[in-house]
């Protein structure tokens, strides 16, 4: 069992830690592996679990000279869209002529895609050097690898002398890493039920945890639904936080619109965006919404022009690796990293949605603890076959695990058999090279895969494909010259 990770007993709970990353540990295999020594001692920290608390990061960041202080930073929180919302400041930023960090988590091939300056990860020789020299600051504070990584984060950004970092908090707010940052904005993406033994087993539970991130004279940027707005006004009120909620200040196309597809455009109080590029789902354009929100508004606070001349421009080659991300074509293979209800709702809605003239398949593998609420009926609509796949980790789900999911979906699963002549309605493989390798064979030209579940069914799919980095994967490649190679020694 690799460190850090739970027993199915739960008694890493129980022993008052929690679980830390399940795709960060020592015995491991490809793509959950550390690249060099140093990176493997950085991973080995995993073993303390998540310890939430500001006071090891703290210490840290001030035996390395308080690299956060002169740092104009950005912070994003949220159930989900976090990651692609700090992933579009950063991208528009940079269009608009500034130096950009990017810190996001977790990853899917590389940890070095966690830290990066203007789009480019940190150089992988140059972070094992600055993880050897931090090494004993690490061991005095007694720090975690996430808040670690986080302190490695702010040196870079620091060092590489950075008008921005765009950060995007670890878990929850309010007790996070990311907390022992000052900001120049807070961003609240969405509020859904996950790592409820974490953050609490109710929506304003965990809203409260997220809103820890407020501080005085922060301007807050808002996207939670509406039954959640009074609370986080209230709390914005109290920490002496402007706030500013997206529904309120700007207008877009939704999903019921005419022209809920395409190109859109959208509407701010004193400025209009025309022809945005459409980012692949109703969601991701309440994301690219938001960013953009919040650096109109901070134009007038900060005094300064954050935004590109042409947005709809610099948005056009914007990179959001497996956020509804085409990777491979004809076949079409979208790779989404949704892992909780709220989710996967929204992307199973758009991959139902979407029309094809072949078959749509999904490829389902998640953690063990990560369920699924939503209505199964509505989400296996004109889904043809769903193929479950343990990950190679020991937090994944199982076999046993996932036909049991399937059959609360009103799916019996058949019996996998990789010489079957035809698609199952549901099946689960034995793990997900088998299950490329079956659909490397079965799979039409017009027919649309979605793998997705968790960030680590991502990962792991990616690299049985073939690709050992994200820049590879930048632009959707010809599955045909793909997979002819999967199953090849």
């Amino acid at each position: 069992m690799a460190l850090g990770s739970p027993r199915r007993d739960g008694d890493s709970h129980g022993s008052g830690n929690f679980p830390g990353e399940p795709g960060i540990g020592l015995d491991l295999t490809p793509p959950f592996v550390a690249g060099d020594e140093a990176t493997r001692w950085l991973f080995s920290l995993n073993r303390f679990g998540i310890r939430p608390g500001l006071v090891r990061v703290q210490g840290l960041l001030a035996d390395l000279g308080n690299p956060q202080e002169n740092l104009r930073t950005l912070v994003a929180a949220g159930t989900n869209g976090k990651g692609s919302t700090t992933r579009t400041l950063a991208h528009l930023l940079q269009a608009a002529g500034y130096k950009v960090a990017t810190y996001t988590s977790p990853h899917l091939l590389s940890v070095h895609e966690r830290i990066m300056i203007n789009d480019e990860p940190v150089d992988a020789s140059a972070f094992a050097e600055r993880v050897k020299k931090i090494k004993p600051l690490v061991e005095k504070n007694e720090a975690s690898w996430f808040e670690t990584l986080t302190a490695l984060a702010v040196q870079i950004a620091h060092d590489e002398k950075v008008d921005f970092l765009c950060c995007e908090t670890g878990l929850g707010g309010r007790l996070d890493a990311s907390n022992a940052l000052p900001a120049v904005a807070t961003l609240l993406t969405t509020i859904g039920l996950d790592h409820q033994r974490i953050l609490g087993d109710s929506l304003p539970e965990i809203a409260a945890e997220k809103l820890g991130l407020l501080k005085k004279g922060v301007p807050l940027f808002c996207g939670v639904d509406p039954e959640l707005r009074g609370q986080v006004f209230t709390a914005a009120v109290l920490a002496g936080s402007p706030c500013h909620f997206l529904d309120e200040l700007a207008r877009f196309p939704d999903a019921d619109s005419d022209s809920g597809r395409g190109a859109w455009d959208l509407v701010l109080r004193e400025k209009v965006f025309p022809g945005l590029p459409d980012p692949g789902t109703v969601t991701m354009r309440r994301n690219v919404a938001l960013a953009i929100l919040v650096l109109s508004e901070l134009e007038s606070v900060l005094d300064m022009e954050l935004l590109p001349a042409d947005p709809a421009g610099a948005l056009g080659n914007l990179f959001l690796p497996g956020r509804y991300q085409t990777v491979l074509s004809n076949p079409d293979w979208i790779f989404d990293t949704a892992h909780n209800t709220q989710a996967l709702e929204n992307v199973w809605r758009e991959f139902s949605a979407r029309p094809v003239s072949g078959r749509k398949i999904v490829l389902y593998g998640a953690m063990y603890d990560k369920e699924v609420s939503a209505d199964p009926a509505a989400m296996l609509t004109g889904i043809e076959s769903v193929i479950g796949v343990p990950v190679s980790l020991p937090r994944s789900k199982t076999r046993a695990e996932l036909e049991e999911l399937f059959r609360g979906w009103g799916r019996e699963p058949e019996a996998w058999s990789s010489g079957s002549a035809g698609l199952p309605a549901a099946a689960v493989a034995p793990g997900i090279g088998e299950a490329v390798e079956f659909l490397a064979r079965k799979l039409r030209p017009e027919d649309v895969v979605l793998v997705t579940g968790s960030c680590f069914t991502v990962a792991e799919t990616l690299y049985r494909l073939g690709f050992t980095d994200l820049e590879s994967t930048r632009e959707p490649r010809s599955a045909d010259k793909v997979l002819k190679y999967i199953g090849e020694d």
